[in-house]
This record gives C-alpha cells, sequence and structure tokens, in this order.
C-alpha cells in the first residue's frame, strides 16, 4: 500500500463535495442582527431557531416583481405573492414597509419576501462588520 501510494497510485476515490454549499444553523448566529439592502429594499433579520427567520418590522419590501422576457410573471415570483398574500396583515400595501415582525421559515423565504429573490440571499445578508450569513453558517 504504501509503495502504490508513493507511485501515485490510489484504490480508494476521493471524497466527493456537495455540489452546494451548506448551512447549518449555530446559536451563536441567533444573537447577530444580519441586515440587507439589495435591489431598493433594506431590512434587519434574525436567524433565532434552525427553521425561524425573524424579519423585524419597519423592512422595506421591493414593489413589484421583476418580469421575465415575454412580460410574464416567473416561478419565484408568483411564490413570493403567494408568501405576500399570507402575510398580507404584516405590512402596508401603499409603502411596501413591514409594520410588524414577521417570522418566515428560510433564508429563501426572506429573500422572496423582500425582494422576489433572483440572487443568493446567504451572501447578501450581512452582519455589522460585513460578514455574510453564508461565512457564518456554511460547513466545510
Amino acid at each position: 500500500m504504501p509503495l502504490m501510494t508513493l507511485l501515485g497510485i490510489r484504490l480508494v476515490a476521493p471524497k466527493k463535495r456537495p455540489a452546494k454549499a451548506q448551512h447549518r444553523f449555530k446559536a451563536a448566529v441567533a444573537k447577530i442582527p444580519f441586515t440587507t439592502d439589495f435591489a431598493g429594499s433594506k431590512a434587519t433579520v434574525y436567524w433565532q431557531k434552525r427553521n425561524e427567520m425573524r424579519l423585524l418590522a419597519g423592512a422595506k419590501m421591493l414593489a413589484d416583481a421583476p418580469l421575465n422576457a415575454d412580460g410574464s410573471l416567473g416561478f419565484s415570483a408568483r411564490f413570493a405573492n403567494q408568501l405576500r398574500t399570507e402575510h398580507a396583515d404584516a405590512f402596508d400595501p401603499q409603502t411596501f414597509v413591514t409594520t410588524k415582525d414577521l417570522v418566515l421559515k428560510s433564508v429563501n423565504e426572506v429573500g422572496l419576501f423582500l425582494y422576489f429573490g433572483g440572487t443568493n440571499s446567504w451572501l447578501v445578508l450581512k452582519d455589522p462588520d460585513g460578514k455574510t450569513l453564508h461565512d457564518w453558517t456554511v460547513t466545510q
């Protein structure tokens, strides 16, 4: 076996890494306010439990969904509109500013609710020092 290794022959294939980054909730992250300022939306978010993201009142949402090239709403915009309908009592429909705290299930839901997705929200949400949520929670 050592001789084969010396010759560069490996009998065991190297472990494949997942194509997508994996994130894990940590208790230390629950105390950090993450902010976003993307596409005209501004908000402060706390990741309080494994499947609970708290969007604080006063968050500014994007008013209109971006359209596809043919002028239709995309899948993420339709899902975001459904999400906004479920939480219609939590924001002012004229100003698109949240009037009370919201609890959403994931980072992706926060992105869809605020700015109809279209970007990686793990990289958009940043702590006061500029460190992203991805940096805080990604596993190797």
